[in-house]
């Protein structure tokens, strides 16, 4: 009589490349499905080409730089001041590079006390990024998990 044993799953079927914004990733480094959580990112995906684009389409932006290198510290740190009050233990979108030259606008990463915070303030954190970002209401709804990798 043969067994029919279920097939493990793979590490890809069990912590997709991405995941929507309302899902929430297992907290990294804990075991689902005998693997090891990965780190995920929630923000917006940018090309080089969309994020200059986007930052050139905002009249503050000094067309001397460079999007992929200037944009947290010329653009959105001092547009994130005004909210650094009311969110304080929110740190700020953070630029990230992901693997492939693309830069993620990233709201959280998928550490305990990342995740903490941002469950305590979530649609208030979210709608700060989107203004800071000046995201269109198509730009924000592209709003996921990304797994580190992917």
């Amino acid at each position: 009589m043969a067994h029919n044993t279920p097939r493990a799953k793979t590490f890809e079927e069990v912590f997709p490349a991405t995941l929507p914004a309302s899902a929430t990733p297992p907290i990294h480094n804990t075991i689902v499905g005998n693997h090891i959580a990965p780190f995920y990112a929630l923000g917006w995906r940018f090309s080089e080409s969309e994020l200059e684009c986007h930052f050139d389409a905002q009249s503050e932006w000094d067309k001397t730089m460079s999007p992929m290198s200037d944009s947290q510290t010329a653009w959105v740190n001092p547009r994130w001041r005004p909210y650094a009050k009311e969110l304080p233990h929110y740190h700020r979108p953070l630029l990230h590079f992901m693997h492939n030259g693309d830069a993620l606008y990233q709201i959280t990463i998928n550490f305990p006390p990342h995740m903490k915070t941002f469950k305590e303030s979530k649609q208030t954190i979210i709608q700060a990024v989107i203004e800071v970002l000046r995201l269109s209401d198509d730009q924000a709804s592209e709003l996921r998990w990304y797994r580190n990798g992917s």
